[in-house]
């Protein structure tokens, strides 16, 4: 009776936890992506590839209103991810300490569960 009884115990405690980690599911949302600078070379001929570069920096969250949401700084390759609850909002690669932005803005509309990509680019000026 006990050969039986010990492995019951240990599927019945396996079921209960398996349920009660599934049972509600944090739903994410927000944004993520990518920040890069471009044009990198004065003039891109064919078979002389000139990609932009990842660009290192922020990125800010506002409200449609401008009010600031949330910011976070981009990883080594431009990178960036954002929790966001569901909204309308803008997304902007930005510079430290109060200046302006630095490159262009996008309009998002976040989604519950859903997260929402962008690419974000910086004109470094070279034409």
């Amino acid at each position: 009776m006990r050969r039986f009884l010990a492995p019951l115990t240990v599927s019945v405690l396996l079921l209960a936890c398996a349920s009660t980690s599934s049972e509600h599911p944090t739903a994410r949302s927000g944004v993520r992506g990518v920040v890069l600078a471009g044009p990198q070379c004065p003039v891109v001929e064919q078979g002389s590839p000139c990609p932009d570069r990842p660009w290192a920096g922020i990125v800010r969250v506002t409200t449609l209103d401008g009010a600031q949401v949330a910011e976070t700084e981009t990883d080594p390759h431009g990178g960036f991810a954002i929790d966001l609850d569901p909204g309308s909002y803008v997304v902007v690669a930005g510079t430290g300490g109060g200046r302006p932005q630095a490159g262009s803005s996008k309009r998002i509309t976040v989604e519950d569960g859903i997260v929402t990509e962008v690419r974000l680019v910086v004109d470094t000026g070279i034409r």
